[in-house]
């Protein structure tokens, strides 16, 4: 067998180790999900509104079938269970506040998350997003009057709740211009996982507690009817859910239990308080006004900028970005 030679052969010159050079560092990149580009990190987060504006171009051609799409009988079994899943909390956690500082009400509550969510919807290029009462801002909520009614000399506590959440807005605002969503890239699982578990005891708790508040508000048969017409509620919701992910009865009877059991459940329980024994236990009810107004005869515009004490404006700075972590974990990681 003959081997055939290169008739020019290439010498490779060995390098000295002190003379090799290590590859010149490249700026720090990131990729882009809109242009699917490397590009670099001052690009991402030095321009103000670069994120505002990329949402917005990048939804805008959906923004009208976002709408027209949702002409289909799914539409209506989601915004039933959207309506009461935002409802029930709004009306549980308006009752506590009304209960524990007087100054909230069950109509303030509901008009403030229909028009936070309508105005989300429509100008946040984020359309699925749900918006609602949570309860770490009850819990927040509470705080802030525990802490005034302590102090010698409390400044009015909507004023300063105004201040608290004027503060908010404008660290939001900031937040949204400079592109601070970006950095939560930087948060694990371990940081979302801790602050899910914590909205959920909260729910958790406030139902327990609410529940068994009855037992000092109100005579032994209203506060064991209302214990059993809560588990009630509980219980056939459950069972609707078992009954849609078993083998019984007909595959759209289950799609209607799916769809349909937790307003079915609420609405069923609602009315068994008003029938038999549990009308003459007289339970507790939704304490709502005759008319259209907020609580205490005050007028709708709370004027949070006639704080007498100027230093009041400050301290509620601090508030104001504790409320700014709470809503951003909860909008952004939970």
């Amino acid at each position: 067998m003959d081997v055939i030679e290169d008739p020019n052969p290439t010498l490779v010159a060995s390098t000295p180790l002190n003379m090799t050079r290590a590859p010149t560092p490249k700026p720090l990149e990131i990729l882009d999900p809109t242009t699917n580009r490397s590009n670099p990190l001052y690009k991402r987060l030095g321009f103000p509104f670069r994120g505002i504006f990329r949402d917005i171009t990048a939804r805008l051609p959906y923004y009208i079938s976002d709408w027209t799409d949702a002409y289909n009988y799914r539409v209506i079994p989601a915004t039933a269970m959207i309506f009461f899943a935002n409802v029930l909390p709004a009306i549980a956690f308006s009752l506590d506040l009304i209960e524990t500082t007087g100054q909230y009400g069950v109509t303030e509550v509901l008009i403030a998350s229909s028009l936070a969510a309508g105005l989300f919807s429509l100008f946040a290029a984020q359309p699925l997003c749900i918006v609602g009462v949570t309860g770490p801002i009850t819990v927040f909520n509470k705080t802030i009057y525990d802490t005034l009614q302590k102090q010698s000399n409390p400044p009015e506590y909507l004023h300063f709740v105004g201040w608290v959440y004027f503060w908010a807005a404008l660290m939001h605002w900031s937040f949204a211009i400079w592109n601070g969503a970006n950095f939560l890239r930087y948060l694990t699982r371990f940081a979302c996982d801790t602050f899910g578990f914590f909205v959920a005891w909260v729910y958790l708790q406030y139902g327990v507690q609410m529940t068994t508040r009855q037992l000092q508000n109100s005579s032994a048969d209203a506060a064991y009817a209302s214990i059993i017409l809560s588990l009630l509620v509980v219980i056939v919701a459950q069972l609707f859910n078992v009954a849609a992910n078993s083998r019984l009865f007909h595959r759209h009877a289950r799609r209607f239990l799916s769809d349909y059991g937790l307003p079915i459940s609420v609405v069923v329980v609602s009315g068994c308080a008003y029938w038999g024994r549990f009308n003459v236990s007289h339970p507790a009810t939704l304490p709502i006004g005759h008319s259209f107004e907020p609580v205490g005869g005050r007028s709708w515009l709370v004027p949070f900028w006639e704080m007498h004490e100027v230093k009041w404006i400050f301290i509620a700075l601090p508030f104001g970005f504790a409320l700014f972590v709470l809503f951003a974990f909860d909008r952004q990681v939970s």
